[in-house]
């Protein structure tokens, strides 16, 4: 006999077979004891959760013979007929490719006549959620008043999408996802039963990997012992998932509580570099991050683990920029500049303040101190002494939002026209070039940038991101790479400096406003500073008095 796949192979033929799903299997063994089989039925849930095969289970224990306490016996000629699909009066219908009103039209027509063998014809119609408007208006008469030897089970992942005309002419079941310890225990008993060896730790990172979803974890633990050779390791299940060990996560993660971001920038290529999956790798922080909040409150905390002495606050936001990622990689074609973005965001969360400075909370003895320095001056006020003027606190750098005014200065001092007329016209020459090598995350990072200043040692290049803006600036590797190419246009090695288009206007007027003056002094008394900005951007610049 050729080989089954493992979810066929142990898919459950009674109700005690079901993993998870007790609410559902009493109600129906209990409706078979009492003959108070309803006519309608809606299985709904997460894939792989057991709709179908419960909708199976049901068919044979409602007409097997020899049922006992609702279970079906398997082994009479009718439990086998419809264990292999050949009985006549259990028909399986997918909707997804059966979706039209001529289909439903003829179940119609033929669901008056008796079953030929069994006691109940049997209609299991997967996918429901996918029939037409006009499908669903051909079934509602029947679903709602058929003949007494017919039964109708729908079952779908989509409830939401089916009329409220259909759902109130059923008795509706809300399947649940498992939970991992669930699956676990599944796939032990499967892989004694295979005669294979495994290692409980990785089909506890199946039964997670599989997200509530038997059926995914049992294809899941078929690929990896196809993979390993009869035996189910960590490690092969690692590798075959694109997932990451735990030590080594741990490894990366410490990167990022150092804020060495180019020590986690190079794990990540390495990562990636690998083979792992970028989408199994934001999941995996999710999961490492909960970890850490659920062992913090548990009070088993381990030193060696990444984050354990950061506040919960700063966990919290991590995790809120985890899920945003995954939603943005859902529709994005270069998964994997979104994870090197994360990298930045999650550096970012632990560089804001701890919450309690944020909400300008003080301790007891910082109060008290305040509180003597208040009435030291109400006394000097009071004697009629003078009071110094409090210095005025220093205006905040702009390289906290990503890029530095200071580096910028630097570029505009010595910038010249001709330098940037060459890059701008060799530039669309720089991003086809990075196509064509293959260099996705620097293709995504300067897509939408424009140089707009250039010197003979530096060039300032816009970015319509603000979060690649600071990346070029902050990620020595992508700056590096970047600067490797410009000497092909120019003919001259120079370092890049980003600014973000949301900032780039203000920053060249004030820069023009404060050195007004000083061209003004060095130029022809009758060339006017827009004549100067012209000159060293390129463009016309208005200038407001």
């Amino acid at each position: 006999m050729e080989y089954q796949a493992l979810y066929r192979a142990f898919r459950p033929q009674k109700f005690s077979d079901v993993v998870g799903q007790h609410h559902v299997t009493k109600t129906l063994q209990n409706a078979i004891i009492r003959n108070k089989e309803s006519h309608a039925y809606l299985f709904s849930g997460p894939r792989g959760t057991g709709k179908t095969s419960i909708a199976k289970v049901f068919a044979k224990a409602l007409n097997c013979q020899y049922e006992t306490d609702g279970e079906p016996c398997n082994e009479c000629e009718l439990c086998i007929s419809i264990t292999d699909g050949s009985a006549n009066d259990v028909i399986e219908i997918d909707a997804a490719s059966n979706n039209g009103v001529d289909e439903i039209r003829n179940i119609r027509d033929k669901v008056k006549y008796a079953p030929a063998e069994a006691e109940f014809k049997v209609y299991i119609i997967d996918e429901v959620h996918m029939l037409t408007t006009g499908a669903f208006n051909a079934l509602l008469k029947t679903l709602e008043e058929p003949p007494a030897h017919a039964i109708f089970i729908l079952a779908t992942t989509e409830p939401h999408k089916i009329p409220a005309t259909i759902i109130s002419r059923t008795q509706r079941f809300d399947f649940k996802s498992l939970d991992i310890e669930e699956i676990t225990e599944r796939l032990e008993f499967v892989a004694q039963q295979e005669n294979t060896a495994y290692d409980k730790e990785a089909l506890s990172y199946i039964a997670r990997i599989a997200e509530g979803g038997m059926r995914d974890a049992l294809s899941i633990m078929d690929q990896v012992i196809a993979f390993s050779s009869d035996e189910i390791t960590m490690q092969d299940a690692v590798m075959i998932t694109g997932g990451i060990e735990r030590d080594e996560l741990n490894e990366w993660m410490k990167f990022i509580e150092q804020k060495d971001s180019e020590a986690a920038f190079k794990k990540f290529h390495q990562m990636i570099d690998e083979g792992k999956d970028p989408t199994r790798l934001i999941h995996e922080l999710v999961y490492f991050i909960r970890d850490i909040i659920l062992m913090k409150h548990s009070g088993e905390i381990l030193e060696e683990t990444a984050f354990v002495h950061v506040e919960d606050e700063l966990l919290y936001k991590m995790v809120d920029v985890l899920n945003d990622a995954m939603v943005s990689m859902r529709f994005s074609v270069n998964v994997s500049v979104h994870l090197e973005i994360v990298i930045v965001k999650l550096i970012r969360v632990l560089d804001a303040p701890a919450p309690a400075a944020a909400s300008g909370g003080a301790s007891s003895e910082e109060i008290a101190e305040l509180k003597a320095q208040l009435k030291h001056l109400e006394q000097k006020i009071a004697s009629g002494a003078g009071v110094k003027e409090t210095p005025k606190r220093p205006a905040p750098s702009r390289s906290r939002q990503g890029f530095s005014v200071e580096k910028i200065e630097r570029v505009l001092n010595t910038a010249n026209k001709e330098d940037l007329v060459k890059l701008k016209d060799g530039w669309p020459g720089v991003y086809q070039y990075i196509e064509e090598k293959g260099l996705q995350s620097l293709r995504a990072l300067i897509k939408d940038s424009v140089p707009v200043a250039a010197s003979d040692t530096h060039v300032l290049i816009k970015f319509d991101n603000d979060v690649h803006s600071e990346l070029i600036n902050q990620n020595a590797e992508k700056k590096e790479e970047l600067e490797n190419l410009i000497p092909t246009i120019i003919g001259k090695k120079v370092q890049v400096v980003g600014v973000p288009d949301s900032s780039w206007q203000q920053v060249r007027q004030n820069y023009i406003d404060s050195h007004r003056n000083d061209m003004q002094q060095k130029q022809p008394q009758e060339e006017k500073s827009s004549d100067v900005a012209k000159k060293m951007f390129g463009d016309i610049v208005e200038v407001n008095d």
